[in-house]
């Protein structure tokens, strides 16, 4: 492979499925023949290779379906071909190779995680085929319908990443132009979104028992690799939430509405955080710049990283009409390539830096986890571990907002601190519905949503929204949120990530050598270890632990508008404004 190559230069195949089934139906042949430990190490890193190239596939077709919405190559690979990727049996293998009589070579050469993932991909995928196909095809026909969505604002057409812009104006009367057309398509699209959703519920609640499980919610949880964790956990750690943040995030809301000098902070205000309006960053093209600046200054493994993919242009940032929006990704490329890919449809928000930020953070950590680790399997990693390293990097980056934001670097580093809180109380809502949502599937629309409504309301959130009523029992919320549809089980991860971030950003502000060599030691240990091993060696308390959630809220009060930020005080000072 030429060693300037580009993303755009990649080859794409169209996967023969059944050559491919063919290929792991050997390998498992192989594993079972195995003469000695030799042999079946062998089939270990057969099957490895395999998984890359298999991977690899998905990534290109994924990446470029998302980059465009209207090419309707690549729109025919995500909703036909790789949803026929899910019916491959790579279980046959993951079990010959677990229970082999010669497993504890295995071990030996790779650690014991390696068979517990095995064991789990048995465990998740062995029933179902059809369904996981079915799963991939819904969620795929909804990424296109929300990408192809137009809202009518004001005698304007926009796309959804301008909607969210017009959310943000510092003219009330267009935020609410912004808000109603939103609602307005909410409802209109409402009887597909219903379908898509009810069709989800369904499908994944039956997967979850032909499986063996009782409930979609401790299947969901299992396939996050969630082992030695589970519903009890988490519940446990939304109910701190609950109960320690969720006062804050209403004490901020409180902050908010005075500051925009309204009698009612109402849904259509809730993007704004400033009058004068919210921080614009440094144009798209600018953000590159500003980033390789701050990498160098990182480290320089980091700044080698950012060269890197800005050489073999795995930077697809600009916005774009055609693009996916509301979401950012970054996705690992395996062999031959060994570098991420991070993906995003900047709109002018601040949330374009914390999105480039968020999954530069994902890329480092695939960046030195795939020179570090033997095997793709530990590349990749759970998602309770992935986002401590994306929420940790948003973090470790906030003493370079200047440049990123220039003058209004001190309005971000609020907003900032204000989306920390948000999220905790969001992803937490969200995992508290979805437990009910899989256990009522039959419930009317309108039930689903009061419940979702209800739930929200628990954690601070959907405040005064009772002139919607009619709209927010048609579904609109619901039919807004991409997590429940495309991502279920997941979203917690964050919430569970941002405590472990504010550890790591702590040690760091104590020691910077220290906390910078804890986070670089835990990027590149990848998925090799379970969960609770992982933060340990990086000093962490688990956040579910009892009084953790507690302590983050006790020592990070929420100022007054004439106090300096209790939350990121190194950040302000060193923005020089």
């Amino acid at each position: 492979m030429n060693d300037n190559w580009k993303f755009s230069d990649l080859p794409y195949t169209s996967p023969d499925v059944e050559a491919l089934q063919a290929r792991y139906d050997a390998l498992t042949q192989r594993a079972k023949d195995a003469q000695g430990p030799e042999e079946l190490l062998e089939v270990v890193r057969q099957r490895d290779a395999l998984q890359q190239e298999v991977a690899l596939c998905q990534s290109i077709a994924f990446i470029r379906a998302f980059h465009d919405v209207t090419d309707e190559f690549y729109q025919r690979e995500l909703q036909e071909t790789m949803p026929r990727l899910e019916t491959l049996d790579t279980q046959s293998l993951s079990m010959a190779i677990a229970e082999s009589p010669y497993a504890a070579a295995v071990d030996e050469a790779f650690g014991p995680q390696l068979r517990r993932l095995l064991t789990l991909d048995q465990r998740l995928h062995t029933g179902g085929k059809e369904l996981q196909a079915r799963i991939s095809q819904l969620t795929a026909q909804y990424q296109q319908l929300v990408a192809s969505t137009k809202y009518q604002v004001q005698g304007e057409t926009l796309s959804g990443g301008q909607l969210r812009f017009a959310l943000t104006s510092t003219d009330r009367e267009r935020r609410k132009a912004a808000y109603d057309a939103q609602q307005k398509t909410a409802v209109e699209n409402g009887p597909v979104m219903e379908k898509l959703l009810r069709e989800l519920v369904h499908a994944r609640n039956q997967l979850a028992r032909e499986n063996g499980f009782d409930s979609f919610a401790d299947y969901g949880d299992l396939s996050m690799q969630r082992l030695g964790y589970g519903r009890a956990e988490l519940d446990e750690f939304c109910r701190q939430v609950q109960k320690y943040i969720t006062p804050l995030y209403l004490q901020m809301q409180e902050q908010q509405r005075q500051r925009l000098g309204v009698e009612t902070l109402l849904p259509y205000d809730r993007a704004l955080v400033f009058p004068e309006g919210n921080a614009v960053p440094v144009a798209t093209e600018e953000l590159p710049k500003a980033a390789r600046r701050m990498y160098h200054a990182l480290s320089p493994e980091a700044g080698h990283f950012f060269d890197e993919m800005v050489r073999h242009d795995l930077l697809d940032v600009a916005g774009s009409p055609n693009k996916i929006s509301g979401m950012g990704f970054c996705d690992m490329l395996g062999a031959p390539c060994g570098m991420p890919f991070i993906f995003a449809n900047c709109d002018g928000t601040g949330s374009d830096v914390t999105v480039y930020t968020h999954e530069l953070g994902h890329g480092l950590q695939g960046y030195l986890s795939y020179r570090s680790q033997p095997l793709a399997d530990y590349v990749g990693l759970s998602p309770d571990l992935a986002e401590v390293h994306s929420k940790t990097m948003e973090l470790l980056t906030l003493p370079y907002a200047r440049d990123f934001f220039g003058p209004h670097a001190p309005q971000f580093l609020t907003e900032h601190r204000y989306d920390f809180i948000k999220e905790l109380c969001a992803f937490c809502s969200i995992h508290t519905f979805e437990t009910w949502l899989y256990e009522h599937p039959d419930a009317s629309l309108s039930q689903w949503a009061e419940e979702f409504d209800r739930t929200e309301k628990v954690f601070g959130r959907a405040q005064n929204n009772e002139p919607w009523q009619q709209q927010v029992l048609a579904g609109c919320d619901l039919f807004t949120n991409t997590a429940i549809y495309m991502f279920p089980r997941y979203v917690v991860s964050y919430a569970l990530s941002i405590v472990c971030a504010q550890q790591l950003k702590a040690a760091y502000d104590a020691d910077p050598v220290d906390g910078w060599a804890r986070y670089h030691a835990l990027c590149a240990s990848g998925g090799s270890k379970l969960y609770a091993e992982t933060l340990a060696a990086a000093g962490l308390e688990l956040p579910y632990a009892p009084g953790v959630v507690e302590r983050l809220a006790r020592s990070h009060p929420i100022p007054s508008s004439a106090r300096r930020s209790a939350l990121y005080p190194k950040e302000e000072s060193s923005c020089k404004l």
